[in-house]
């Protein structure tokens, strides 16, 4: 969904950016350009050469600052300023003056000549004085989007978690219970195919366990950018689209919130540290282990020893160092335990399942900015384990530590040999890990195999050592304004992947072309490709790496501000699919397309706000040369999502409806007893050649907002499923597969909870 970009430009805010406001006028200020970094706020050039320097500084009434300290950055040269606010100084070329004083906030300005405009200093803490500019930024291709943390916060039916109210983006298959399922289904594709970057790397999961929520809560979420496909030659290793989500930094006031509901609880403070430092700290812990024993009904032959619970956490620190750098360290983590027996009364091992999945990624990053040039350095690594028992015999411990550095440069141009507006970048990246890996389970199944009979004794596949993951990165782009119309974007990633040994050559490009005002027509086409690094695939050497050819074309109507409909039509074409060999092994012989066609419409406009969104997909495949067509396991046609939301005063409603298609499953047509083993083993239909019903139903939200004191207090109430539609997920079997079990979606979901801050 295309989403209002917010600016804040605080009073302060040079200060609070630490850069000095010069007295004058603002000079006027160029449109920015599409895909460049964003760059502080405008100064100068630094002075060429040593010399003597003079100047003035003023308060905000125009009155003149006596005794304020006037310092050159990295020296011992500092003066101070007399009566009528004025100083004069000897400094280096490309010096930068620090002006404190107290009861004012920091100030810091480049050198940019002999005589200096006035420096104003603004009143100590008045950064919380803010002006919101709102406007909506432009998705970086056809059908991606910025998503608002403070609208989709209350989505209904999201029970306020940003990562879930991701189903309300039309291309997003809804899974209804994501059971099992790391990451977001895009597309028709499968959730390998795509990847969720946090801080601009990769994380292993986006949801806890049963789907309930994102592993990081809204509120320490600055955006999320939806990039469904054709996204930008600095993401990779992924073949269908991507989710990058930014941490958010502190706020300029110090604030502390709670929230308690029926899911989950959780922390979360925030404030500077001087004048240069902001922190931002997390906690959350699940509250649904406490709730939902109590609401398992009594004939369910079933005993949660470790009911779903986790903890999260996420961390964040943002300094700047000077005007020229900022630094920032942030973190977030989760730790995920379930643990089930298959009967109540007889909690025996062999029916005993157990799941842990924990995480945890550090980010140190430094932003560069100096006239037109900027950089992004960073350097992350990250801890992981995924642990999984299932009776006595099946096992898996995956633990897997891993570095990853990166760097990007940038380069504007206003003008580059008659093209305007132009943007150059350039970057790197590595990423090494390593795998260890213990385990002994049934063959893998794969995409679109139906699953084997279950047997808690097979333990088909055996592995116990280390598997080293070496993946190289490089990428460069140019983007142009061929006249005021048209935008041309073109580069190229190349990745090595090192287990397969692999190298992938991937061109990219865009044209972006605005037709009579408001229209604007956007065609991408590019290359992308996934290592052969999910589950199974790490077992075994000789797999290249799944790719697609993607072409995006996408219209775009904006007749006035608020009001914004686009629609994108799309072609992949997937090639090299893994999929199982006659022989039981691994290769890529697979191959597949997914024509679709997206439509998104919002309106914002006073207390009203509403979207519509709409998706047709069609994905199909072929495992091996000769073999019919059958469909994705996560083809849904359609899907459709109706949304508004009203706020007025203390009072915040909403209601949402959707309905979407059913997913594919491989209906059993019988089955046979093997003796031995003493099991069924069922005679399956065509692959995929049957569909669970379509599925629909009503959210509604209610907000309600009081101030008790010094503290701000939210209660809500979302509910999932209002009308009780209880449809079919998929189906299960008996023991002999004579009956076909409907496993249904939760009836209606509702949670309660509270939000104070203080």
């Amino acid at each position: 969904m295309m989403q209002s970009c917010t600016m804040r430009l605080v009073c302060a805010a040079l200060a609070a950016a630490f850069v000095a406001v010069p007295s004058g006028a603002l000079a006027e200020q160029q449109p920015p350009v599409e895909g460049a970094p964003e760059p502080p706020a405008p100064a100068p050039p630094p002075l060429s050469a040593a010399g003597t320097i003079s100047g003035r500084v003023i308060d905000a009434a125009g009155n003149p600052v006596k005794g304020a300290t006037v310092a050159v950055e990295g020296t011992d040269l500092k003066t101070t300023t007399d009566a009528d606010g004025t100083y004069t100084l000897d400094v280096p070329a490309g010096a930068t003056l620090f002006i404190e004083k107290r009861g004012f906030d920091l100030a810091v300005w480049p050198v940019t000549g002999a005589k200096l405009d006035d420096i104003v200093l603004l009143p100590e803490g008045s950064a919380a004085e803010t002006i919101e500019l709102t406007g909506e930024a432009p998705a970086r291709t056809p059908g991606a989007a910025t998503l608002d943390r403070t609208e989709l916060q209350r989505v209904p039916g999201a029970g306020g978690d940003l990562v879930k109210a991701l189903t309300v983006m039309p291309g997003v298959v809804n899974l209804q219970i994501p059971l099992g399922y790391s990451g977001v289904v895009i597309r028709g594709a499968s959730p390998q195919d795509s990847k969720v970057l946090i801080d601009e790397f990769e994380v292993p999961v986006l949801f806890h366990n049963i789907g309930f929520r994102a592993v990081v809560p809204a509120d320490a979420i600055a955006s999320l950018e939806f990039i469904p496909g054709g996204y930008d030659v600095a993401y990779g290793r992924a073949s269908s689209g991507i989710v990058a989500l930014t941490t958010r930094g502190g706020a300029d006031d110090r604030s502390t919130q709670t929230e308690l509901s029926m899911i989950d609880g959780g922390l979360l403070a925030q404030g500077p540290i001087g004048k240069r430092t902001r922190y931002m700290f997390g906690l959350r812990r699940s509250t649904i282990d406490f709730v939902l024993p109590s609401i398992i009904p009594e004939s369910v032959d079933l005993s949660l020893t470790t009911v779903p619970s986790y903890y999260d956490e996420q961390f964040r620190i943002d300094h700047l160092l000077n005007a020229r750098w900022r630094l920032s360290l942030s973190s977030v983590g989760t730790d995920d335990t379930f643990e089930l027996y298959a009967t109540k009364d007889d909690q025996q091992e062999t029916k005993r399942f157990f799941n842990r999945t924990r995480f945890l990624r550090v980010t140190a990053a430094a932003k560069y900015f100096n006239g037109p040039w900027s950089a992004n350095l960073a350097l992350s690594g990250l801890l992981q384990q995924f642990v999984f028992e299932a009776g006595i015999f099946q096992n898996i411990d995956v633990r897997q530590p891993t570095v990853t550095p990166r760097a990007e440069v940038a380069r504007t141009f206003t003008d580059l040999d008659g093209l305007k507006n132009v943007v150059w970048r350039t970057g790197a990246e590595l990423q090494l890990g390593r795998n260890s890996v213990d385990l002994a389970l049934p063959v893998e199944v794969r995409e679109g195999e139906p699953p084997p009979p279950f047997d808690l004794e097979d333990v088909g596949t055996r592995f116990k050592g280390k598997i080293w993951i070496h993946d190289y990165a490089t990428w460069t782009s140019i983007a142009a304004n061929l006249d005021e119309r048209v935008r041309v974007t073109t580069g190229v990633r190349a990745e090595y992947f090192g287990r397969p040994q692999e190298l992938a050559v991937q061109p990219r490009g865009e044209v972006s072309v605005k037709l009579a005002k408001p229209w604007t027509v956007r065609l991408s086409a590019g290359m992308f490709s996934r290592p052969p690094e999910y589950q199974s695939e790490n077992l075994e050497e000789g797999l290249q790496s799944e790719r697609s050819t993607q072409t995006i074309l996408g219209v775009q109507y904006q007749p006035r501000e608020g009001i914004r409909v686009q629609a994108s039509t799309y072609y992949i074409d997937r090639n090299q699919l893994i999929t199982r060999l006659m022989d039981g092994s691994l290769g890529n012989e697979g191959r597949g397309t997914t024509t679709g066609a997206e439509l998104l419409a919002t309106y914002r406009g006073g207390p009203w706000f509403a979207w519509l969104s709409y998706s047709y997909s069609h994905s199909t495949r072929v495992d091996r040369p000769g073999e019919p067509e059958r469909l994705f396991s996560f083809d849904q046609p359609h899907s459709t999502n109706a949304a508004v939301s009203w706020q007025r005063g203390r009072w915040q409603l909403g209601a949402r409806w959707q309905l979407y298609s059913g997913l594919p499953y491989t209906p059993v047509m019988g089955a046979v007893l093997e003796s031995d083993r003493n099991i069924y083993i069922p005679i399956y239909d065509e692959i995929n050649s049957a569909r669970a019903p379509i599925h629909h139903q009503l959210d509604l939200r209610v907000d309600y907002t009081r101030s008790v004191g010094p503290v701000a207090l939210t209660g809500f109430l979302d509910v999932q499923n209002v009308y009780m539609n209880d449809s079919v997920v998929t189906y299960f079997y008996s023991y002999d597969y004579s009956e076909q079990i409907a496993f249904k979606s939760l009836p209606i979901i509702p949670s309660l909870g509270l939000r104070g801050v203080w």
